[in-house]
């Protein structure tokens, strides 16, 4: 008899639980983003990535991108993602270099790796487990996974001819992070002016050179009706590592499943940006220089090494401050110094252009409209 009481309780519960089921409704991250999804290569990546997990997920899990400026601006976004007031976050973890010194080398740095060096150090190398390192060692709750490269950006757009290393002194330029400190050892002066008042700058004179984007964004930003004169390699930031930061108690609360899901759609945004990004950053300086009638020059090796030797009193300096930028970087260049496996993932070699090197990319704060 109670067998029987029992069979009819679960067949009087079971449609019951299917109903909650059925109204849990997909799970929703908001996820402020640093670049507008209408950027290339450095903003287009986080639309990708939320359309993939819709789909991979079937419609339950969902990326609720908020675009620059949309509720939460791009500075804010890993306070507020630690906090949990938002769920995620696609940045990239320069802009947290002024609290976390070690940052800018997750995200890219002078003479630093490309993107298929990047993707060795991650994979086979510490950089995953020093990358979240950085934000336990700080107090964040926030879970880290690296998921796209931004592209390469020049070395500046230049108003005036480099032709050795004493061209660099007195130097005006609109510059950040370690590579405006790099610039300012050799005595240039760096200055701060908005993405958006760039061409008024130059156009008063008030600036002699500028780092802004990838090419394939400062087209859109219309530096070239100004300035005719492209230095390549972008020595400052060879490449930009874009990154998903999830508050850890939400991370914890998602099924493995779901964490499988993300992590998988991150490595394979990663994977496909390391070749995407390169092609389109060629593209660009290709018809910058058809079109626009963009000059595309090599540095003098004199002022690349220069700037390499610069460069080693600034990371000496820094990683004497932050003991912890000293171990990350060590580690990056005790990886890059061991032979590696040529039958690892490949990246499309960077842009050339005029006989030109490698180019390179460097991220700071932009505007709501994402200009920087």
């Amino acid at each position: 008899m109670q067998a029987r009481v029992l069979a009819m309780l679960a067949l009087v519960l079971l449609p019951a639980s299917h109903a909650l089921a059925a109204d849990a409704g997909p799970v929703h991250l908001v996820t402020p983003i640093v670049y507008g999804t209408h950027l290339p290569g450095l903003g287009a990546p986080a639309a990708n990535l939320a359309k993939l997990i819709k789909e991979r997920s079937g419609g339950s899990l969902v990326l609720d991108l908020k675009q620059p400026g949309d509720g939460t601006k791009p500075q804010e976004i890993l306070d507020k993602v630690s906090g949990g007031r938002v769920d995620a976050g696609f940045a990239t973890a320069s802009f947290w270099a002024a609290k976390l010194p070690a940052a800018a080398l997750f995200a890219g740095f002078p003479f630093g790796p490309d993107a298929q060096g990047y993707l060795g150090w991650f994979e086979t190398g510490n950089g995953k487990t020093l990358y979240q390192e950085m934000y336990d060692h700080a107090g964040l709750k926030v879970h880290v996974i690296p998921c796209a490269f931004g592209g390469a950006e020049a070395g500046g757009w230049f108003a005036k001819e480099i032709k050795s290393k004493d061209d660099i002194k007195g130097l005006r330029m609109r510059i950040f992070g370690l590579g405006g400190l790099v610039m300012a050892q050799l005595g240039a002066t760096t200055v701060l002016v908005p993405g958006g008042n760039l061409l008024a700058a130059f156009g008063k004179g008030e600036i002699d050179a500028a780092e802004l984007y990838t090419p394939a964004v400062d087209q859109q930003q219309g530096l070239q009706a100004k300035v005719k004169l492209i230095y390549v390699p972008g020595w400052h930031q060879p490449e930009t590592v874009l990154e998903l930061i999830i508050n850890k108690d939400r991370w914890s609360g998602l099924s493995d499943q779901q964490r499988t899901l993300i992590e998988t759609a991150c490595q394979e945004t990663l994977h496909a940006t390391a070749t995407e990004s390169a092609r389109l950053q060629a593209d660009a300086l290709a018809s910058l220089a058809a079109k626009d009638g963009v000059r595309i020059e090599a540095w003098p090796e004199d002022v690349l090494g220069a700037f390499r030797s610069a460069w080693a009193e600034v990371a000496k300096a820094e990683g004497e401050q932050d003991y912890f930028f000293k171990a990350v970087l060590d580690d990056i260049e005790k990886f890059r110094t061991k032979p590696q496996d040529t039958a690892g993932p490949q990246a499309t070699p960077a842009p050339q252009a005029s006989s030109s090197p490698q180019l390179a990319p460097g991220p700071e704060a932009p505007t709501p409209q994402a200009t920087r």
